[in-house]
């Protein structure tokens, strides 16, 4: 699954306000008034038909599943209700059972994965305190490689193993103080030297005080969009709790034959010793250019002040890098600021010379 564009965020992004904006202001302009007939009609359509085809060209295509159109469907239809005034759409409230019935489909399907997740969960997690045969100790590393034993990959799954590993460092990491079976002088912490918690810490701080003025202030106006905004800044809520606590938890690893870099829950990075060609310290630009950032695996923590990376390493063959929910992309190169910079370089090169 490759990374949706900023190109192709911008794009969608314009033609949807665009398409919204047109159509909410037709109603309401005096000077498009009086309405032709079949105007609702048209306003089904652009949210229906042109808002899912959009979506689908922009942000699914190549990326997810077409059984996700059903649900931009659905919501386009919200939007439509929205817009057009009381009583012109009741003419067609047909569609919406149309919507619901092919939705229930996917929904009953998807709820049948979830129930073989939740009968296997206990020799999932057996499997997780017996398994001593993985190199990397890591939660998120070793609780995917689990479920992907026990149930068929798909991606319905990366996003429910997403949502299991986000849920996990956020309510039940709180007394733990590092990696079960850990090996110190194999692990690097790489946010001690950062504010990058502290940013994290305030963002949750703006987060809550946004939310409980916000939510009354939307409430005022629609109660229903209110509580789906209060519900969005929840989870959002437990998302930075939970990249706190795997930051805090997941230091990158040297093994015997591999290198593990995991950031926070966004993103991890495998690579075998032989598959890397050289270690350097960065000397380039503080930004890179587009087409140079498509190629790097930027793993160096956001911060009050973003701060050149200390290293860069450069791989003989592309390497996946795997994000949330089953996002990947493959990369050339990686750059990185451990804590203790000098004995990380002088351990990895070591490593490598083991590998010729």
């Amino acid at each position: 699954m490759s990374i949706i564009s900023k190109r192709n965020l911008i794009i969608f992004s314009f033609l949807l306000f665009f398409i919204i904006a047109s159509n909410t202001l037709l109603y309401r302009v005096p000077i498009a008034q009086p309405l032709p007939d079949g105007i609702a009609l048209a306003t089904l359509f652009d949210c229906m038909i042109i808002i899912p085809l959009i979506t689908y060209l922009f942000i699914l295509r190549k990326r997810y599943s077409l059984k996700y159109i059903l649900p931009v469907a659905l919501a386009g239809y919200g939007v439509a209700l929205l817009i057009a005034p009381n009583g012109l759409l009741s003419s067609y409230s047909f569609i919406k059972y149309i919507l619901f019935a092919g939705e229930g489909a996917f929904i009953l399907l998807e709820l049948f994965v979830v129930y073989k997740i939740v009968t296997k969960f206990p020799s999932i997690i057996k499997g997780l305190k017996l398994d001593k045969s993985t190199e990397i100790p890591a939660f998120s590393y070793r609780f995917e490689i689990e479920l992907k034993r026990k149930l068929k990959p798909s991606r319905f799954l990366d996003v429910i193993t997403s949502e299991l590993t986000m849920f996990y460092y956020s309510f039940i990491t709180w007394n733990k103080k590092g990696l079960p079976n850990a090996n110190d002088s194999n692990m690097f912490t790489y946010h001690k030297k950062t504010s990058a918690i502290a940013f994290s810490v305030m963002l949750i701080h703006a987060l809550i005080l946004e939310s409980v003025g916000f939510h009354f202030l939307l409430h005022s106006w629609n109660e229903t969009i209110s509580y789906v905004v209060l519900v969005m800044n929840l989870y959002t809520l437990v998302y930075l709790i939970a990249d706190i606590q795997a930051i805090r938890l997941s230091p990158f690893i040297l093994t015997k034959n591999l290198l593990y870099i995991q950031v926070g829950i966004k993103a991890k990075l495998v690579v075998p010793f032989k598959e890397i060609k050289e270690i350097s310290y960065y000397k380039g630009p503080e930004k890179l250019s587009k087409e140079e950032s498509k190629q790097v695996f930027d793993a160096v923590l956001a911060d009050f002040m973003k701060e050149k990376p200390i290293f860069e390493i450069e791989f003989y063959h592309p390497q996946e890098v795997g994000f949330m929910y089953g996002f990947k992309k493959k990369v050339t190169k990686v750059h990185l600021s451990p804590d203790e910079p000098e004995r990380f370089y002088e351990m990895l090169v070591t490593r490598m010379g083991d590998f010729g």
